[in-house]
């Protein structure tokens, strides 16, 4: 926290105004080179990621990002002042299996921030370094009344960090990605079904009658 109060950096308010309330704002130490806002993260089609002027001026975060020999692509530090909240929203393409994930790293936290992501309260402690699935609908509430400091590394996933989910048990040896469909309700799969089975064709037939087998449907 020190080296970030011994510099006189000015938080940028959030562009996303729409997702939240009160005072959501933070500054840039990486970015895509085409952002037009620093504190865009990019997607999966974003390149030439950049430093901006302030990553060499933070030493001990350069040290800690080091730790991490993965490319990064958007290294920011996000500032939710008390009262302030982040609306239920999900980030597209960060569940580890799209091939970047995101890490929230606290600086500065209090008890009361209410962090939820798919339902459950994730309990982030100071200088702690938590991974979620973003793509799933999550939250973030400051009922405390300092501000909550986090670093947030996005990167790409490589060998490297494969093999540290695996050792940490985030992800399981031979582990695929989940099928999307499993969080559709039922109506919306027998919809699905449906439509396959009214195009006629043997190939999306046989889809229609695996998806019926997998939820055990009837049609």
């Amino acid at each position: 926290m020190e080296e970030y109060n011994a510099l006189a950096i000015e938080y940028q308010k959030h562009f996303n105004t729409g997702f939240y309330d009160g005072e959501w704002s933070g500054f840039a130490l990486r970015k895509p080179e085409a952002a037009l806002y620093d504190l865009f993260a990019g997607n999966n089609e974003s390149d030439n990621f950049i430093d901006t002027d302030l990553f060499e001026k933070l030493p001990e975060t350069n040290k800690l990002l080091k730790f991490f020999p993965c490319e990064k692509t958007s290294v920011r530090v996000l500032k939710l002042t008390p009262g302030s909240g982040i609306k239920p929203h999900s980030d597209e393409g960060l569940n580890f299996f799209d091939g970047f994930v995101r890490l929230h790293i606290p600086i500065q936290t209090n008890p009361d921030i209410e962090f939820i992501v798919a339902g459950e309260k994730l309990e982030m402690k100071e200088g702690e370094c938590w991974f979620a699935d973003f793509n799933q609908i999550h939250s973030v509430y400051n009922h405390g009344d300092i501000d909550r400091l986090h670093l947030v590394i996005d990167m790409k996933v490589n060998e490297w960090l494969k093999e540290l989910f695996l050792k940490e048990r985030i992800i399981e040896r031979g582990e695929q990605a989940p099928d999307p469909m499993d969080s559709y309700p039922t109506e919306v799969k027998k919809e699905i079904v449906q439509h396959l089975m009214q195009q006629g064709t043997e190939t999306s037939i046989k889809t229609a009658q695996q998806i019926m087998k997998k939820y055990s449907l009837i049609i």
